[in-house]
């Protein structure tokens, strides 16, 4: 079975890049090897980042990205593809930003699979694995 990833840009403006972000997370998947599983990606404003920033993080500030997981049994009958959960994206239009999205998309991943960076030990380890996908994703022969 493939990956599914749904895409939707909660701003007119980031419509334009749905297909690209889709794109990018297929290529995270297959470079990190995983399968049957499903992701919905928002592309948000501002405004919306920080609102769900302090609502659910208690920090009043803008977010660049966020990550809320499924709970790990959560059923799904309709469907063999385990839902990983949905990633916030706050999608800027400018091309510095794609890069550093194409990042943030990997990091926000990570966490869907259960990487964190709350002590020492896990933040090294997620960006040990954010560096080498990274690294594999922009120089990768396979198209997204």
């Amino acid at each position: 079975m493939a990956n599914k990833i749904t895409v939707v840009s909660l701003e007119k403006q980031f419509k334009k890049f749905g297909k690209d972000v889709r794109g990018d997370a297929l290529a995270i998947f297959k470079i990190l090897n995983k399968n049957n599983v499903a992701i919905d990606i928002y592309l948000a404003s501002n405004v919306l980042m920080r609102r769900l920033n302090k609502e659910y993080r208690g920090k009043d500030k803008v977010a660049n990205v966020l990550s809320f997981v499924e709970p790990l049994n959560f059923p799904h009958p309709e469907t063999k593809t385990r839902f990983l959960g949905e990633i916030y994206l706050n999608f800027i239009d400018s091309d510095k930003f794609v890069v550093s999205c194409q990042y943030l998309l990997i990091h926000a991943i990570l966490h869907l699979l259960g990487y964190t960076h709350k002590g020492k030990s896990d933040r090294m380890k997620m960006e040990k694995k954010e560096n080498h996908v990274y690294h594999l994703f922009r120089h990768r022969n396979f198209a997204n």
